[in-house]
């Protein structure tokens, strides 16, 4: 999944289940307004939109109207495909909440790894393939990762202490 949403403002989402469909990543969540659950969100992953079902008011509620508010206050995003730009719909927003709560999931386990272990990908590996070494990581590990890859490596150690997101998190 993309993450192209910059501006969750106050929303987020809370127990997350994620499987494989037809049509890739699906989900069910809770979407959360200021802590204050106000939908329970869905997509079977079947090529469709991911529906919302709000606690209080349906879709023309107060909740759902303080939602679509919110992303009118967000910029359209370039097509990927043509020159043309594309407004955020509810369905996208949600996804795209989803995805971050995701990768956030994916940091803070890689960040847990890291501490005992050496996580690396080497630029041979494809998108989400990467190696966990069972040794703490230390100048000369990574020296040695660096010998035998001939420096064309990504070390997570490195990019998750300074703050950024390992390559194998990132969409496509």
């Amino acid at each position: 999944m993309s993450i192209s949403v910059t501006n969750f403002g106050e929303y987020t989402v809370k127990n997350v289940k994620s499987f494989m469909g037809r049509e890739g990543l699906g989900f069910n969540c809770n979407l959360y307004r200021k802590n204050k659950k106000v939908a329970f969100c869905f997509d079977d992953a079947g090529g469709g939109d991911a529906c919302i079902n709000w606690i209080e008011g349906g879709y023309d509620g107060e909740e759902s109207q303080l939602l679509k508010k919110h992303i009118a206050t967000l910029p359209a995003i370039k097509s990927e495909y043509t020159d043309q730009f594309l407004t955020i719909s509810m369905d996208w927003f949600v996804t795209d909440c989803v995805s971050k709560w995701e990768q956030n999931r994916d940091i803070r386990k890689m960040k847990r790894q890291c501490q005992t272990k050496t996580l690396f990908k080497a630029s041979k590996y494809k998108n989400r393939q990467y190696t966990i070494l069972n040794v703490p990581y230390s100048n000369s590990t990574k020296q040695r990762i660096q010998d035998k890859y001939d420096k064309d490596v990504e070390i997570f150690n490195d990019v998750l202490a300074k703050g950024d997101i390992p390559s194998v998190l990132i969409a496509n």
